[in-house]
């Protein structure tokens, strides 16, 4: 690599920075949140001992989260804040460096700058150290918020470190993506099936002892392969530079070997000649969408029909104290029993908290694309008028999520039955499953409303919003937000901790009129404003 490559680094990355200055200390203070958060729930209970015993014996927290190592106080902070920190830097890394670096392809501004006396490389460059940059950041301040709380500056120090190679390492994966494919939106999407993989390899992992290989394969588990306060093993971190490296030495290879504006991958042309089944605008979307109904679609197959197949492994027996307990979560899952708490909860992350809130928000960003890039107006140049436009592709999108959702349900219902040889689990899964659709269509009609009115930030806003909504659930689970609170976003209705046999109806009726209000105010927006 020549050194002029590298020409104009420093300013571009002033000028990221700039840009960046609400989200990026959005992504670095949110984990020190975390940590604080978790640090207050377990320092005000009136017998932690009590409780992080009991938490690493049972067999559902074992298999979710791992056991707690090491058994003390300074274990029971790391074992859940560690690991909710962990994600929100990963994904914060990664997304930043997608941001800059294959948004920036995509929408000319790089050429515009490359333009410049910039190197080739500058670019990649500036991303990579802001991305790894805000992660060491956010590990730096993580250990000085566990050292100024009287934690061992050995262990908080290596907590800090850990959690910035997690970030750093999907910093290389988000950089990868954005080499490999050729929209912002598909680079993104990869991001999110590498974190689905990790998550298979933590829970394989959680099952197996919590101190198998898979660790090594879930950046968000790394803590337990350094253990902090433990063991300590710092020399391990070696080991986590170089798998962050190289990603990360790939994308530069990468990066001189393609054309500006395209990825590894190219783009597939169509047919010269469309079918006579293509003469509407809801075929259009339904072309547009079906490769990402397909691919979510497998990977909840895959992932409902493995973890499925493994719940049966879990034992049933639950400890009488674990209902005692002062949490938010503990009695309904003593009340719902290990097996069907494990599937309760993976099929509320998959299918509603971090998983279908993701394709319903990406599902109507795609909007905001065809308009960016003047698809709508050539559309909108023929017999097809704006509202059936925009409803074509909230439609797919609607039906989408629910049969995404059915699959789901279906696939994780089997292999639990199967498994068990019992077929009585499967209607119970299938529908926790389903009961999830009308939140699903909350979130798609939010993300309608706010690209009807506000094109602009809509992606921001989304994004923002399914950030808090998550962020509640983070603080209900460790007891500092109450059940009220939760009940003011859309994942409270078809929440995990309410058995399916005891889910009202109702509520979810409200939500989905809910829903529709919300996208018929976008129809609204999007008919009185300018387009592009």
């Amino acid at each position: 690599m020549k050194g002029n490559h590298f020409a104009g680094t420093g300013k571009l990355l002033k000028f990221y920075l700039r840009r960046d200055r609400i989200v990026l200390p959005t992504w670095i203070l949110l984990p020190i949140i975390l940590i604080m958060g978790q640090m207050s729930f377990v320092k005000a209970l009136p017998d932690w001992q009590v409780l992080i015993t009991e938490l690493s014996a049972s067999p559902l927290t074992a298999s979710m989260l791992g056991p707690i190592v090491p058994l003390s106080i300074e274990g029971a902070i790391l074992w859940r804040g560690l690991l909710q920190a962990s994600i929100a830097v990963m994904f914060g890394a990664a997304l930043t460096m997608i941001r800059h670096t294959r948004t920036e392809e995509e929408s000319g501004r790089n050429e515009w700058i490359l333009g410049r006396p910039v190197g080739r490389y500058a670019n990649l460059s500036a991303a990579l150290i802001l991305s790894c940059g805000g992660s060491l950041l956010a590990g730096l301040l993580t250990a000085a918020v566990l050292l100024g709380n009287g934690l061992a500056g050995n262990g908080s120090l290596l907590a800090g470190l850990t959690l910035t190679a997690s970030g750093c390492i999907f910093a290389g994966i988000g950089c990868l993506c954005a080499q490999i494919f050729e929209h912002s939106g598909s680079a993104r999407g990869g991001v999110f099936s590498v974190y689905g993989l990790s998550m298979i390899a933590m829970v394989l992992n959680n099952m197996g002892g919590g101190s198998t290989g898979w660790a090594l394969l879930a950046p968000e588990a790394w803590f337990r392969i350094t253990v902090p306060f433990g063991e300590n093993h710092a020399w391990k971190l070696l080991v986590f530079i170089l798998l962050s490296a190289l990603p990360m030495i790939l994308s530069y290879m990468m990066l001189v070997r393609r054309n500006m504006g395209a990825g590894l991958i190219p783009q597939k042309e169509g047919s010269a000649d469309a079918s006579p089944r293509f003469n509407s605008s809801l075929s259009l979307a339904w072309r547009q969408y079906k490769g990402s109904i397909l691919i979510w679609a497998i990977g909840m197959a895959y992932l409902g029909g493995i973890m499925g197949a493994g719940t049966p492994n879990i034992s049933g027996a639950i400890s009488s104290t674990f209902a005692r307990m002062n949490t938010s979560w503990a009695p309904a899952m003593a009340k719902l029993g290990n097996q069907e708490g494990f599937i309760a909860i993976l099929i509320y992350i998959l299918g509603l908290m971090a998983g279908l809130s993701v394709f319903a928000i990406t599902a109507v960003q795609r909007l905001g694309k065809e308009e960016k890039e003047h698809y709508a107006e050539m559309v909108l140049s023929r017999p097809v008028n704006r509202v059936k436009w925009m409803g074509s592709y909230l439609m797919v999108a609607f039906i989408g999520s629910a049969l995404i959702l059915l699959v789901l349900g279906l696939t994780s219902g089997l292999g639990w039955s199967i498994a068990a040889g019992e077929f009585s689990y499967f209607p119970r899964v299938l529908g926790m499953s389903l009961s999830k659709i009308p939140s699903v269509w909350t979130i798609i009609g939010i993300a309608a409303m706010l690209y009807g009115w506000l094109p602009r930030i809509a992606s921001v806003l989304n994004w923002f919003i399914l950030g808090v909504f998550i962020f509640i659930e983070m603080l209900w689970e460790v007891g500092i937000a109450g059940w009220s609170a939760m009940q003011w976003t859309p994942f409270a209705y078809a929440h995990y901790s309410i058995p399916i046999n005891e889910l009202r109806v109702m509520p979810l009726i409200v939500l989905t009129v809910i829903a529709a209000a919300l996208t018929w105010l976008g129809f609204i927006g999007f008919r009185s404003r300018s387009i592009g």
